[in-house]
């Protein structure tokens, strides 16, 4: 039967409607990735203004030879320093400004993230949180993200492994509805919001998708998509930026874990992935992680009328269903 579940991270209800149903053309519609794009070793002028690059010492800066690189964004937004506040307490505004850039996350075009060996995966991690790091120290910065797009409907803007990253003077819906939750458990009941429902998923199991010593990914209670994923850190840290070196490769082995089975369980579906995060280490109630978002439905007008989310995937179908995807990866020759 359809039920309303309240999103303990938010202000959102999500209507899980089992009926309503997944259909075959909402799965498999990442298209096969080219041997070269835009982002490819030989265009590097074409692709943008290079910021930083992880290289050998012999190839030269702005030209082949790279293993991962930090382009400027094309919509690059101007300096947080100018974020200026104008209008009055009707109408206020402010010039776009913050940081903008894509981490091209390796040379080949063909290389996806579950693909991509472990040792490299470790190093884009390590790049995410320094580049976080060093955009959340810049003047105003309030918010700060790392997002992968991944297949066309998913917004992705090149088929070449890439991820985003933010950094603007203003807040995140999103992120801000999690802290105020957060805040608000930590006053009501105590401790951290996020460790709490860790411990109740980890002593259920029902909606655990895969865990090790370090990180535990879930099928979130309230998921608002079909297979919404959640990965969190074991130890309770507010900002991205403070992860343990000791613990990326853990990171990268259930990172690629859960895409390997959502792509096995779905046949390759688009999905967007969110490092939900602070800028810095210091809430006691934030618990910063990532959010993978498979792109199976669409928001139809009942969605946009009354607010809710419509979800035709019970989460706990979900979690077994992925479950299943990573048994018969073990038992694969």
């Amino acid at each position: 039967m359809p039920l309303f579940r309240k999103d303990p991270f938010g202000r959102a209800w999500v209507l899980i409607s089992p009926e309503r149903g997944l259909v075959p053309s909402d799965f498999g519609s990442v298209l096969p990735l080219p041997e070269r794009s835009p982002l490819s070793p030989g265009n590097e002028r074409e692709a943008g203004p290079e910021i930083y690059a992880v290289r050998p010492g012999a190839s030269a800066a702005g030209g082949p030879g790279w293993r991962m690189r930090v382009i400027a964004h094309p919509a690059a937004l101007v300096d947080s320093r100018n974020f200026r506040e104008e209008g009055d307490h009707l109408f206020r505004q402010a010039v776009s400004s913050g940081y903008q850039e894509i981490i091209v996350e390796h040379p080949d075009a063909r290389m996806t993230l579950d693909s991509m060996p472990r040792s490299h995966l470790v190093d884009v991690l390590r790049l995410y949180r320094e580049r976080l790091a060093l955009l959340a120290g810049k003047p105003a910065i309030r918010h700060v993200q790392i997002s992968r797009n991944v297949g066309r409907a998913a917004g992705a803007l090149f088929e070449h492994p890439h991820a985003q990253l933010l950094a603007v003077p203003v807040g995140s819906r999103w992120v801000e509805e999690e802290v105020e939750a957060a805040a608000r458990y930590g006053t009501e009941h105590g401790g951290c919001l996020f460790c709490d429902v860790l411990r109740r998923e980890l002593a259920g199991r029902e909606r655990v998708v895969s865990h090790n010593e370090a990180y535990v990914a879930i099928a979130p209670y309230a998921a608002k998509t079909p297979f919404e994923t959640w990965i969190l850190p074991r130890a309770h840290d507010s900002a991205y930026t403070a992860v343990a070196a000791n613990t990326l490769p853990l990171l990268a082995d259930i990172l690629q874990t859960v895409v390997r089975a959502l792509n096995d369980a779905l046949d390759h579906p688009p999905y967007n992935m969110l490092v939900h995060t602070l800028p810095a280490e210091n809430d006691a109630h934030f618990h910063w992680h990532i959010e993978l978002l498979p792109r199976l439905t669409q928001q139809a007008g009942f969605d946009w009328g009354s607010g809710f989310y419509v979800n035709p995937t019970p989460p706990e179908d979900a979690a077994r269903f992925l479950r299943e995807a990573l048994a018969l990866q073990e038992v694969r020759p």
